[in-house]
Order: structure tokens, then C-alpha cells, then sequence
């Protein structure tokens, strides 16, 4: 009986491919040549690649838009800002909904995670419950924790005897905004015993995502074969017990503080009104994990910015000088007045981009764009740092030059944070993370590599193997 279905499962898994490879494959963009079956799956980046670094190379050959096969799924890949805009933001609504995600959409996460969610009616029912907390007006209310949280780390990272726990101390700094404003739960240190199992559910998600590793996402019918013969699925629900109860213990802390925060914001919507506890659970967690681990990254390139190429400091310090003087420390409110140093912000973002693969989009309905045809449910990847890098945006695009950033041109040209209808939401409370520190460390603290341990960088991914002092100036 069990032979029977998995020969079942394999004969339709076989005649979906074939007609993805023989029909559906006429007029699409160019790419690598495909393999009966398998498409491109025999040229999927290895352990020890950098997945954005071969879609770059490809984008040099094929072009600006070209296609991969990956089973029976098209991809879509962008390596050009203007093509993304005109595909992700003018043509939205066709292209802003999300694969099947089987191992962390629907196992791992039981349909909770926002960001796998399709572009439908309860997601945008979520995205509304969001907004009021997240939007422009509404960020810069929250200056009393980001200044508070800054303070701490400037004094964190000059107090620091072990140059190897810098990244733990901007780490700290961005768990602890995000954990104050979603559940009034501060991280005074990285010794908090919630940061282990927040790394570990983390860890577990990015492993469910990783593309071409479960070959259940080639073949979703895979996901009813018994628990017996399919230790994956196992693995992921074991996965969901740790995260869930995570979320939930973080929401009954939020529910039970007597400060304001996100999680009382939410439970008092009407929008949340007719949601489960575990589903508001994971909306509140997703954002805190989300701003948590991109803040930190963000914060760790600007820091080796500032030892590898650190004449930018010179001018962000006379601005600071002209603009603020020395009897105080800048505050939130002073970000207008700040313009190179929010163009040092914008180009933290740009030179070692913290995503470097955006999430990837799905095409509701088939599309036309430049006499190619793209499929419904085919994959939208937008090659973020191939955008970053192209000379023609940004001449000499490996050098950290925050004053291309004071050319409005360039703003317009520039999605840091993602596109249309799925740009990410917390984006305000990102750049006013960034722009507290990066104001901090420019005015008041100098950077010394001490030595680097090994290989630092390869273009675009940047490691914790290097040390570092901090004093102040």
C-alpha cells in the first residue's frame, strides 16, 4: 500500500515536471540550459558558494531578467533596479504573492509566518493590525528606548575587554529595542537566557529555507507520506514546538506588563479580534526576529566600514560639530538636520547588503515584461546586491562613499528595504536603529582593527573573525 502511494506520488511528480519543461517553456527569459526532469537543480550553488555571487555572474551572461528551472518551478531572476520597480512595484498585483513554502510555511510554522503568507485577504487583515505601530508617524515615539538602547551600547562597546564580543553588544542592542516595544521585555545583557533559544529557532527556520535542500518543496506530495518515512517533517514539528512556545511566552509577558507595548496594540484591535492567540503570537514574533537579526547585521558592516575605509568619519564628524556642537548628544529629532549621516545609513545598507537575495515573490497571473512570458506561480528573485553593485547606479561600488547618498537621484533609485506591496514594515524603526548608533560611534568613539583572523571578507558576506578596540575620542 505505501509502495503504491509513494509510486503514485513519483509518476505525477514526473508528468508535472515534463510539462513544465516541454510546454511551459517557450518564450521565457534565457538562463543556464536545463536538464530533462531536474531544470537547474544540477547547478544550484554549493556549501561553499555564495548563491548571490553565481545569480551575479549568470546576470553577466544572460542578462538583466533571466530564468531558472528549479523541478517543476520557474524562477524569475532581477539583477536590475528598474526592471524590479517595474515588476514588484508597478505591476504589483501580480507579482507580490508567495510560493508554497512546505517545510517552513506549512510544517514549520503552521501558515503563521507573515512573510511566507500569500498576498490575500488575511494578509493584508495582518498587515493592517501592523501598521499603526510600525508606520512613519508612529516610529519616532519610540526615540526614548532607541536612545536609551544606544547609550548602552556606545558604553557597552568602550567598556568591552574582549574585542571578539562587539557583535554580541550590537546584537543585544537590536534584541533589546525590539523586545521592549513588542513585548516590554528588555535584554540588559547577552547573557539573557531567551537569546540561546531565539539563535535556535533562527537557525531552525534559515534551514527550512535554504533552497534545493528539501526535496519535499520539488515534490509537495511528499508531506502526507507517513511520519515513518518522512523524518524531515518530524524534524520541522519538533521545530514548531520550540519556536511556538517562544512566541507564546514572549506574548504572555507583553499581555501581563503594565507598560504599553505591541502585544497589548494588537490584542486590542478589532483586526485581531477573530485571530487565534498562536497566530498573533507569530505575527509579534516574526517582527521581533525579522528587526533583530537585520539591525545587527546592518550595525556590524558599518562598523568594518569604519576601519577598512574610514574617511567618511572625518566629514560625519564636522557635521555633527556644525550642527549639534559638543554640549549634547544627538537625539532622534535631529535626523533631518543629519543628512551625511543618514547618508552613511543609506550606505551601510547598500555596500554589504544584510539580504542580499530578497524574499522571493510569486507571479498570481502570467505576465509579459520585454516580449518574455512569465508564468503564474513562477519565482521572482530580485538580486539585491547585484543592484547594489551595478556601476552605472553607483560608480565604484566597492568603495563606501555615503556622499552619493546626498544626490536625491540616487534615493529614487534605491529599495534597501524590499518592494511594493511586500516592502518590509518595520523599515522606519530600521533606519532609526542604524542612524542612533551610526551618529553615536561618529562622533564620539574611535575604531581600531587590532588584526584580522583569517578570511574577514568575500564579497558581500562579512564574518565576526576579525578583532577590534573601541575608545572614545
Amino acid at each position: 500500500m505505501i509502495a503504491n502511494i509513494i509510486y503514485s506520488i513519483i509518476f505525477l511528480a514526473v508528468v508535472r515536471i515534463l510539462y513544465e519543461y516541454t510546454i511551459r517553456d517557450r518564450k521565457l527569459p534565457p538562463g543556464p540550459r536545463r536538464l530533462p526532469l531536474i531544470g537547474n537543480l544540477h547547478q544550484v550553488p554549493g556549501a561553499g558558494e555564495l548563491p548571490w555571487l553565481v545569480y551575479h555572474q549568470w546576470a553577466k551572461k544572460y542578462g538583466p531578467i533571466y530564468s531558472l528551472q528549479f523541478g517543476g518551478t520557474t524562477f524569475i531572476v532581477i539583477s536590475s533596479g528598474e526592471i524590479a520597480r517595474d515588476l514588484l512595484d508597478r505591476r504589483g498585483s501580480k507579482h507580490s504573492d508567495r510560493l508554497q513554502s512546505v517545510m517552513a510555511g506549512e510544517i514549520l510554522t503552521k501558515g503563521n509566518h507573515i512573510l511566507l503568507r500569500p498576498y490575500d485577504e488575511t494578509y493584508r487583515i495582518h498587515q493592517k493590525m501592523e501598521s499603526p505601530v510600525l508606520n512613519s508617524k508612529t516610529s519616532p515615539l519610540y526615540a526614548p528606548v532607541h536612545e536609551l538602547e544606544s547609550l548602552q551600547l556606545l558604553k557597552d562597546l568602550l567598556a568591552t575587554k574582549d574585542s571578539h564580543s562587539f557583535a554580541e553588544h550590537l546584537e543585544r542592542y537590536s534584541i533589546s529595542i525590539i523586545y521592549s516595544l513588542a513585548y516590554s521585555l528588555r535584554v540588559p545583557d547577552f547573557s539573557h537566557p531567551d537569546v540561546a533559544t531565539i539563535h535556535e529557532t533562527q537557525t531552525h527556520m534559515l534551514g527550512c529555507l535554504v533552497p534545493g535542500k528539501w526535496l519535499v518543496e520539488v515534490i509537495p506530495m511528499m508531506k502526507y507520506l507517513p511520519r515513518l518515512l518522512a523524518p524531515w517533517r518530524v524534524m520541522a514539528e519538533n521545530y514548531h514546538l520550540i519556536e511556538s512556545a517562544l512566541h507564546l511566552k514572549h506574548m504572555d509577558h507583553g499581555l501581563e506588563s503594565k507598560s504599553w507595548n505591541w502585544t497589548k496594540e494588537f490584542t486590542a484591535s478589532s483586526l485581531g479580534a477573530g485571530m487565534e492567540k498562536l497566530e498573533m503570537a507569530y505575527d509579534l514574533g516574526i517582527l521581533a526576529d525579522a528587526g533583530m537579526d537585520t539591525t545587527a547585521a546592518t550595525l556590524q558592516t558599518f562598523v568594518f566600514a569604519s576601519v577598512t575605509q574610514p574617511n567618511f568619519l572625518s566629514s560625519a564628524q564636522a557635521e555633527l560639530d556644525s550642527v549639534i556642537g559638543s554640549d549634547r548628544i544627538p537625539v532622534l529629532a535631529d535626523k533631518p538636520r543629519l543628512p551625511y549621516i543618514m547618508a552613511i545609513v543609506n550606505e551601510t545598507l547598500r555596500w554589504h547588503t544584510v539580504v542580499p537575495v530578497l524574499t522571493p515573490h510569486a507571479t498570481k497571473v502570467e505576465d509579459e515584461y520585454l516580449g518574455y512570458r512569465i508564468p503564474a506561480n513562477s519565482c521572482v528573485l530580485a538580486l539585491q546586491w547585484s543592484m547594489n553593485m551595478d556601476e552605472n547606479i553607483f560608480p565604484d561600488p566597492h568603495s563606501f562613499l555615503p556622499e552619493r547618498w546626498l544626490d536625491n537621484e540616487s534615493k529614487k533609485r534605491y529599495h534597501a528595504f524590499g518592494y511594493g506591496r511586500r516592502i518590509c514594515t518595520g523599515r522606519h524603526i530600521a533606519e532609526n536603529s542604524a542612524f542612533l548608533v551610526m551618529r553615536g560611534c561618529c562622533g564620539g568613539m574611535m575604531f581600531c582593527l587590532l588584526r584580522m583572523l583569517g578570511r574577514m571578507m568575500v564579497m558581500g558576506s562579512i564574518g565576526r573573525n576579525w578583532e577590534l578596540s573601541f575608545r572614545a575620542l
